[in-house]
């Protein structure tokens, strides 16, 4: 039989985030987030924004980390993704703690230090028992012969940064607004640098942010049709949300690097989207999605690059801005486009043709193209941060795996695309965001009323790759 073999020291693992996994059974100690309030809101639920899902009725991940980190290890991973939640570890506001503010020649924000002094209040502020709780998790995983690969900001905000249900209902007069305010990108520095200090010696790899598009798009221009927080329909202010996490990205860099030597990058999710005629104008949209949903947050990451009127022209280069030793990416599907006059906006998506769950379209060559794509263009190593499917019934999943990690070896080995590790999106089911509880992601089902897990027969496809480092055809 062959066997298509990967490098040696690919990192094999899963990923989870902290908010979609956390909750579930200590709900005495669950931090009150933005992402919170909205799911839980009536006048949100109301409007069928969000399911009505309770995400404290979630995972139970804080609790039970040592059953998932144990059911992660028997399937053969060698890695471990997950997130930390800003709020659980800073409850309370830190805006009293000074900070060193650095500004460059236009007076944007390019980094973000505290002294001495200042670090040590911002340890007197954080929650003792989750920073130790966190530092349990790990060293369990790593006991366990996992490396850990650890997401800063995975979506949700502390209470305290961002009203959500009020920014959706009146946007113009909140004060806590989020990403729009620049005193987010403020007391993100002191998050990250703090986080930076304290789990520096436990973290093998840093994502600074996970899908900086999505929270600025789905939230701020495609609100009403995603469910995201905060619900709105203005591609100005997406744009500025989105210019925001592209400094928040540059800010938290440098603050780890200040305590560690490993590699640091965000992540980005590029799907493969194609034009489903030879109409200029789809193919004009496609490239414009593209840039959209990619270049434009990559360009201003890495390069300082800004296209903030989105012409795709670049305005300007901000000094001391652009650093990462990674691109990582979330990659799930196809997304076919077609122009078409007589649609209200010009644009229809057409249906998925296998589909999953999720109404996703299944497409495996997507991933190679991608990866090619994104690597001949920036030409820094990549990882695989996500790739999974919605499948309740485990019907596509095996193959879905399969077939993805075949192209992922083609990208690798004929393609000599730098490709690190692979991360499979997700190790157990989870809050799925606007979505709750109905899109089940998970190698592992979980029963939201008892808390068991139960493997499904697609996680020992999974097992077997790992295990071999490489997919027996």
């Amino acid at each position: 039989m062959a066997i298509l073999k990967f490098p040696e020291n690919f990192a094999w693992g899963t990923a989870i985030s902290a908010f979609q996994t956390e909750m579930g059974n200590s709900k005495d100690r669950n931090p009150k987030t933005d992402w919170d309030v909205w799911a839980n809101s009536g006048d949100i639920i109301s409007k069928k924004l969000v399911s009505g899902d309770n995400p404290e009725d979630g995972d139970g991940f804080w609790d039970m980390y040592k059953t998932d980190l144990d059911n992660a290890k028997k399937i053969g991973l060698n890695s471990f993704r997950m997130s930390i939640e800003w709020a659980r570890i800073f409850p309370d506001a830190t805006f009293d703690i000074p900070a060193n503010i650095k500004k460059n020649e236009n007076n944007t924000i390019t980094a973000i230090d505290l002294n001495d002094k200042s670090l040590l209040q911002m340890g007197k502020i954080a929650d003792k028992d989750s920073v130790n709780h966190y530092i349990d998790i790990f060293n369990y995983a790593r006991s366990l012969g996992m490396n850990v690969l650890l997401t800063l900001y995975h979506w949700p905000l502390p209470l305290w940064l961002h009203d959500p249900v009020n920014c959706h209902l009146n946007i113009q007069n909140t004060d806590k607004n989020g990403w729009l305010n620049d005193q987010t990108l403020i007391e993100f520095g002191k998050y990250t640098l703090y986080a930076s200090k304290v789990f520096s010696k436990y973290v093998d790899i840093w994502e600074t942010i996970n899908e900086p598009e999505v929270i600025s798009f789905n939230g701020y221009f495609y609100g009403d049709e995603s469910g995201f927080l905060p619900g709105l329909n203005n591609l100005e202010l997406a744009v500025q949300v989105l210019h925001n996490l592209a400094l928040a990205h540059n800010i938290a860099y440098k603050n780890i690097k200040k305590f560690t030597s490993v590699p640091v990058g965000f992540g980005i999710a590029p799907q493969y989207r194609e034009a489903g005629n030879s109409k200029p104008e789809t193919i004009e949209y496609v490239k414009f999605m593209n840039y959209m949903g990619s270049d434009w947050f990559i360009n201003a990451a890495v390069n300082g690059y800004f296209d903030n009127d989105i012409d795709m022209v670049i305005d300007k280069k901000e000094n001391d801005i652009g650093n990462t030793d990674y691109i990582g990416i979330d990659y799930y599907s196809r997304e076919t486009y077609v122009y078409d006059d007589n649609s209200a906006n010009n644009i229809v998506k057409l249906p998925c043709k296998n589909c999953t769950d999720f109404d996703w379209d299944i497409y495996p060559p997507g991933i190679r193209s991608v990866l090619n794509w994104i690597y001949e263009k920036y030409r820094f190593p990549l990882y695989i941060l996500e790739n999974g499917i919605a499948d309740s019934s485990d019907s596509k999943r095996k193959e879905y795996i399969k077939e993805h990690i075949k192209e992922l070896w083609n990208a690798i080995n004929i393609d000599k695309i730098p490709v690190k590790g692979y991360y499979h999106w997700s190790l157990i089911d989870n809050f799925e965001w606007a979505k709750g509880y109905g899109m089940r992601f998970g190698l592992f089902e979980v029963d939201y009323q008892n808390k068991k897990r139960k493997i499904r027969p697609s996680a020992y496809v999974y097992k077997e790759i790992c295990e071999s480092n490489g997919l027996k055809l």
